[in-house]
């Protein structure tokens, strides 16, 4: 098979990307990207401003159809509905992103257990709602050879060089959501849905206030080093989730692929 040319124009016309957490950040760069190589498009957030707002960029200078759905990724109920809504419109999700996610709490045994709640419902009980009530319909698409792609968006702090007391949960939230990535990928495989991570260091996203002078300081005061010493942009995620979209990837399942400028072998190292 040939894939030199798999990452070509408009390789996801015809299908469709649902992205939660699509209001800012990489959910918002992925989404561009997507639209940019045809993808129609479902746009999940909890703000409805910020998905309309996505969708507005979007669609300036790209012909591609948008379903905004506001729905909070934590509630079943909530993600029931946005399905339903979803394949009125459409008639196939083929790449799903789970990126929504939030940071809360401190080191893990000081965290308030609503700060725990939160934290662990959004990026782990979240993805994991928005998962398992769209791989039904995934499962019986009619795409060849690979029928569906989920790409989950995890942190370094999720890693085993890269677990930060400093943000306890949040770690313990992403190391959760890694682990579902190779279980899903073992579960999922048998009906050809590929399931792969993206695991980004530190990126220039509102999660650092996009603020890249805040960035230099936590760096110094976290004693971080980067070999690559330059903070990500959010585009260089959405490349690889591209990859990851594209055929080039079809044979690829159940990996964290880490993209950091080199932060979690440097560890100890420099």
């Amino acid at each position: 098979m040939e894939y030199e040319n798999s990452l070509n124009e408009n390789f996801l016309e015809g299908k469709v990307a649902l992205i939660t957490g699509a209001g800012s950040g990489f959910g918002r760069e992925m989404a561009v990207s997507f639209a940019c190589k045809g993808a129609n498009l479902v746009l999940n957030d909890i703000n409805l401003e910020s998905i309309e707002e996505t969708r507005d960029i979007i669609l300036k200078s790209n012909k591609v159809d948008i379903l905004l759905e506001q729905a909070d990724i934590s509630d079943e109920d909530q993600v029931n509905i946005m399905r339903k809504n979803v394949f009125n419109k459409f008639n196939n999700v083929f790449v799903l992103v789970n990126n929504a996610g939030i940071r809360g709490g401190s080191s893990s045994l000081k965290t308030k257990t609503k700060d725990f709640n939160k934290v662990m419902d959004v990026n782990v009980k979240g993805a994991w709602n928005v998962t398992k009530i769209f791989y039904r319909k995934m499962s019986k698409q009619k795409f060849d050879p690979i029928v569906g792609k989920i790409i989950n968006i995890t942190s370094c702090a999720g890693t085993e060089c890269g677990l930060n007391p400093f943000i306890g949960i949040y770690s313990v939230s992403k190391a959760a959501l890694i682990a579902f990535t190779k279980l899903w990928a073992l579960e999922l495989g048998p009906s050809n849905i590929t399931v792969n991570a993206i695991c980004p260091g530190i990126f220039l996203t509102p999660i650092y206030n996009n603020d890249p002078d805040f960035i230099r300081e936590w760096i110094k005061l976290r004693n971080i080093k980067l070999p690559i010493d330059q903070i990500g942009e959010t585009k260089q995620v959405a490349d690889v989730a591209l990859f990851l979209a594209s055929k080039a990837a079809d044979y690829i399942t159940g990996q964290n692929i880490i993209i950091d400028g080199g932060m979690t072998i440097s560890i100890n190292k420099l």
